[in-house]
């Protein structure tokens, strides 16, 4: 029994953990499409995109989908990115947000994308 608080907080850390890591926010930015898991392009119109994203400079600001932070390094990134030019040839097109609170899925069926882990990068 006195064990129970101790799993608890396991238990939430674990969650917490999952919640905040697993859909890719720590993003790196690749020199060439083909280095990248996502080709992004940045919408016209924010009614275009498909993720209203945010950049934070914490990574303890990273609390959910659309909350970006650019790492300088490949390795310390969950996901590569790069930015194309062309509407066509990007997966995922977002609109620069500027507070967290705004950071949101507009097409939900594009989640997946987002969905990588590191050792996928590697």
């Amino acid at each position: 029994m006195k064990h129970e608080p101790i799993r608890l907080l396991i238990l939430l850390l674990l969650l917490f953990t999952f919640s905040t890591s697993g859909f890719g926010q720590k993003i790196y930015q690749a020199e060439n499409s083909e280095s990248a898991k996502i080709k992004v392009y940045p919408a016209e119109q924010a009614d275009d995109a498909d993720l209203l994203v945010c950049f934070v400079w914490d990574e303890v600001e990273i609390t959910k989908t659309g909350l970006w932070m650019d790492m300088r390094f490949i390795h310390e990134a969950d996901i590569v990115i790069y930015f194309v030019d062309d509407e066509q040839q990007a997966d995922l097109k977002i609109w620069l947000v500027d507070t967290p609170e705004e950071s949101r899925w507009l097409t939900e069926s594009k989640k997946h994308l987002l969905y990588l882990t590191k050792e996928e990068n590697n």
